[in-house]
């Protein structure tokens, strides 16, 4: 009987008829993916205290995740207090409560195998809890605490304010921290938020009651956007909810949390290659950006430029960058081009590489010749067609794989502020893409007069070129020598 059952099972496992094996992979059919994008109302309650709740039941583990987005972040700080969201956001989760001290809160969490965060970014915050579904009542009474009750402890923040002291002083330690900072600085000037970044003067001035007002005006019901899905009844969740935020007293701005919103960038980089050394005996790699800034999200055309750049740079080994500096050059190991929407203010267009010091004008050469090429020729057939697959074969993954990432999906798209029919329209624009929107994009999106450079590394190697080929970094603009900032008040060394 074992015999014939062994048999039957070779026999199943048979390899297909070699002529219905196609020649190569890229030849393989497969049908269309059938998608629907998930109905954001159905999943949307909004609480008495007018905070909206995406609620997804999903009883296939019992567990519980909740996020709640807060609405605000470091672009709020007040000037001069640089540093004070990230330490509040810090110590509302690791110091304790005017009930519970630090150990306290770390042993119930840790005894109810709980995960609970809670940080802060440029225009908003979040906290969040993955627990055991009959575990939750216990989870979001502590999550409440820690949002409404934080003791920010003395002791624990002279912990981290140290902490961050000691990030201040390695600021330019590494060629990455430099390019990072001097391109948002380059794109966006030195007064947008996103450039006010702690000083040792800002942390050291920051005190307990710079952190408690912070918090007051940062963390309530009226400025919170509930997103969660697992083992619970809807209802049920509600009521919880209902009864945890009702214990806030009430703001007179209390409300449905809107859109957040930034400033407008009024600042546009002056073109030019700003150059900062970085010498060391492990350097002897360039750092190379290179672009002007871009759009957010409300732009007409945001899925053409997603496409245009993808096919460009940001499509890994098949991107035309990728193609041309990376594996007919060997030039680099990454390069790519970040052309990539912004959230709520505009992100810069970027192209990015890292090359040997000696071949970065060439390898930066090859690059503007790409998109040249791109912006006269347009993309083939084949390219617009794989990278529409590509995005819409990824939808799904990107936005909705889990029950929780769709919740969270909406729950972004409501705080963030997104074109309504944002999901329902992505793939049915990314599919009616035509060769002639993608040359269009680029011509109108990509502007090479326009391009600001920041290069970081040994900046004499840079310049000397490698010898083979005759680009020279001055032969692509002109060069502008930059001291690097003092990491402790980020003015510039002389």
């Amino acid at each position: 009987m074992r015999r014939f059952a062994l048999l039957m099972l070779l026999l199943g496992a048979a390899p297909l008829p070699a002529q219905d094996i196609p020649p190569h992979p890229d030849q393989l059919k497969y049908p269309p993916l059938q998608f629907d994008v998930p109905d954001a109302a159905a999943m949307r309650s909004v609480l008495s205290t007018g905070t909206p709740a995406y609620l997804v039941e999903d009883s296939s583990l019992p567990i519980v995740d909740l996020r709640i987005l807060i609405r605000g972040g470091s672009f709020d700080q007040p000037k001069g207090k640089e540093g004070v969201a990230d330490l509040t956001a810090d110590l509302m989760r690791t110091g304790g409560t005017t009930t519970r001290d630090p150990n306290t809160v770390d042993e119930e969490i840790d005894f109810l195998a709980a995960n609970v965060t809670i940080g802060v970014d440029d225009v908003s915050g979040s906290a969040n809890l993955s627990i055991l579904s009959k575990d939750l009542d216990k989870g979001l009474a502590i999550l409440m605490d820690l949002l409404k009750n934080p003791e920010f402890r003395q002791d624990k923040l002279e912990t981290l304010k140290a902490q961050a002291l000691d990030g201040i002083k390695s600021r330019n330690d590494r060629t990455s921290s430099i390019e990072s900072r001097e391109v948002n600085l380059l794109f966006y000037g030195p007064e947008y938020p996103i450039n006010r970044l702690p000083t040792k003067a800002s942390i050291e001035s920051i005190t307990r009651e710079d952190l408690k007002a912070f918090h007051a005006s940062w963390v309530h019901p009226s400025r919170f956007i509930v997103s969660a899905a697992g083992a619970f009844k809807k209802d049920a969740l509600i009521a919880k909810l209902e009864a945890a935020f009702k214990e806030w007293a009430p703001k007179p701005e209390a409300g449905p949390a809107g859109p957040v919103t930034a400033p407008k960038v009024a600042y546009e980089a002056k073109p030019g290659i700003y150059c900062f050394n970085k010498e060391g005996k492990n350097i002897n790699q360039g750092r190379v950006t290179f672009g002007h800034l871009g759009v957010d999200l409300r732009h007409p055309d945001v899925q053409a430029i997603r496409v245009m750049s993808y096919i460009l740079g940001a499509g890994g080994f098949s991107s035309r960058l990728m193609q041309r500096v990376r594996s007919q050059e060997g030039l680099a190991y990454d390069v790519r081009s970040d052309l990539r929407p912004g959230l709520v203010y505009p992100f810069p267009y970027k192209i990015v590489f890292q090359s040997k010091s000696e071949s970065c004008a060439y390898a930066a050469s090859l690059c503007l010749e790409e998109i040249a090429r791109i912006r006269k020729e347009g993309v083939t057939a084949e390219e617009l067609k794989a990278a529409q697959q590509f995005y819409l074969d990824a939808f799904p993954g990107l936005f909705f794989s889990t029950k929780m990432q769709t919740a969270g999906t909406y729950a972004q798209a409501e705080l963030l502020g997104f074109p309504k029919d944002y999901y329902q329209t992505y793939s049915e624009k990314i599919a009616k893409l035509t060769p002639d929107d993608i040359r269009r994009v680029a011509q109108e999106q990509l502007h090479p007069d326009k391009f600001a450079w920041v290069v970081v590394g040994n900046i004499a190697a840079i310049q000397a070129g490698d010898g083979t080929h005759p680009v020279r970094l001055a032969d692509l603009g002109t060069v502008i020598p930059v001291p690097l900032a003092d990491p402790f008040t980020l003015e510039r060394q002389k």
